[in-house]
């Protein structure tokens, strides 16, 4: 007699995005989500008036006309424009969080959007952002440590996991069934794009920042709609012998699927306007400095040891040409690093040019060697070995990154973050009033009370609008 079949993933994941539906989320829980929607949105008002932006503006006209929803820093556009503009604009500078790779960028994009469309409640908002940030941490933490190389598959781990904690995120804006649910999740994994490592960590142009956030939250979207009209999709796309597992890792990890805790009880959330990959080394190469009163003169060579898959994504043979590549060129950060840099800006990268002008910078740029070590597993971890014109051998590691579990950005730094990104933009008054609106984010009746605020600024009353729902 056979015994029980085990569950597939998607099943498990599906039985705990039903048991948010009745079940209380901890307050911890519920109030990282909302600095999760904080943070994101700063980065995509942030983004909001740059040139590349404002391509993409033109373009979703053309081919998606409608004022349906609200676009940061901007007016209104179709329910999957405002999703992609909105998400295209938060990635832009590298600023988005790091939780399971970039998690809040595409639920926020996708949940804002639809949650706006639908005309649903605050705390039903705050609800799908928690379903969707631990569905995408769960997908992502299965296969995370036992990636292929990027030579060999192409992929980079971020859109599936995104993609598929999108579309959990609209299902539960939507109530869909259980049965319902999992098919949302289903088509959504099998419309996802690939999130091709060349475009992410090679030549990508500006078309890099719609796939971590955009195209999976468009995608999420359409899975979910098409799921409440009674569309199936392929439910063994993760596990099957020709499934997303089987492509991306070399193993799976079953357990990750039922964790111990919440993912947002432990975010990883950003300080420095760059790859993640470089968070680490670029602080290990500011202590240096710090410690050792080190100027660019005094450096013979520099040893970056990093995890070795990293190597392929953020270590580059020539100066950056673009200012996507800047936010990915591990040398060229780390140059600034040593030429006396704080935290990274969004100011940084797009600057670039000027950057290389300087002859501090382009002699740092040759003295660096990038080596994987084989003690470091996780790209937060680094040790940055520097040999001087006196001979010295000064050595720095790092394995706790501003922003990481470790040593977490406050949420007063996260509060601080929002308002150097919103208030150029929006101004200091409106910002205000939408920071108060993130913060009782449960008491908002109606979400288009909020999104209308992250609009373009406007004759707006200046009073602080009350969030609190009729008792």
């Amino acid at each position: 007699m056979k015994g029980p079949m085990m569950q597939t993933p998607l099943e498990t994941l599906v039985d705990f995005l039903m048991s948010l539906r009745n079940g209380e989320v901890p307050d911890s829980v519920a109030g990282q989500a909302r600095l999760c929607l904080l943070d994101t949105v700063g980065c995509m008002i942030g983004g909001a008036n740059t040139p590349e932006a404002t391509q993409l503006e033109k373009a979703e006209k053309s081919v998606n006309p409608g004022e349906i929803c609200s676009v940061a820093g901007r007016g209104r556009h179709s329910l999957l424009g405002a999703a992609r503009i909105n998400a295209y604009q938060g990635d832009i500078h590298e600023l988005n969080d790091l939780i399971a790779g970039h998690a809040s960028i595409g639920n926020v994009a996708a949940a804002l959007a639809l949650g706006q469309a639908r005309g649903v409640s605050g705390a039903m908002l705050q609800g799908a952002l928690v379903a969707g940030i631990e569905a995408t941490s769960r997908v992502y933490n299965a296969f995370y440590a036992h990636q292929k190389p990027l030579e060999e598959v192409g992929i980079v781990s971020v859109g599936m996991s995104s993609t598929i904690g999108a579309a959990a995120a609209c299902a539960h804006l939507l109530g869909l069934s259980r049965e319902a649910t999992g098919h949302a999740l289903a088509i959504a994994a099998g419309w996802a794009n690939w999130c091709p490592a060349e475009v992410i960590f090679g030549k990508g142009g500006t078309a890099k920042p719609m796939l971590f956030g955009a195209l999976p939250a468009c995608t999420a979207i359409s899975a979910a709609l098409s799921a409440e009209e009674g569309m199936s999709g392929p439910l063994d796309i993760l596990t099957s012998n020709k499934g997303f597992f089987a492509t991306i890792a070399t193993e799976w990890d079953r357990t990750a699927f039922c964790p111990d805790d919440w993912a947002l009880n432990t975010p990883r959330r950003k300080l420095h306007a760059c790859c993640g990959y470089i968070h680490s080394s670029y602080e290990a190469a500011q202590q240096l400095v710090a410690d050792g009163a080190l100027h660019p003169e005094d450096i013979v060579s520099v040893r970056i040891e990093v995890p070795g898959y990293i190597i392929p994504a953020v270590s580059k043979s020539g100066a950056p040409t673009t200012p996507n590549e800047a936010r990915f060129h591990l040398q060229f950060m780390l140059a600034q690093a040593f030429a006396g840099g704080g935290p990274v800006t969004p100011a940084m990268s797009d600057g670039f040019a000027a950057t290389l002008e300087r002859n501090e910078i382009r002699g740092l740029l040759h003295r660096f060697e990038v080596v994987g070590a084989a003690d470091l597993s996780h790209y937060h971890q680094s040790r940055v070995i520097v040999v001087t014109v006196r001979g010295e051998k000064l050595v720095q590691a790092n394995d706790a990154p501003r922003g990481t579990p470790r040593n977490p950005l406050s949420d007063t730094e996260v509060v601080a973050k929002y308002r150097r990104l919103a208030s150029p933009v929006l101004g200091p008054e409106q910002t205000a009033r939408l920071e108060a609106a993130f913060h009782a984010l449960d008491q908002i009746e109606d979400v288009n009370t909020l999104c209308v605020m992250i609009e373009e600024p406007k004759a707006l009353n200046a009073t602080v609008p009350s969030f609190a729902k009729a008792r």
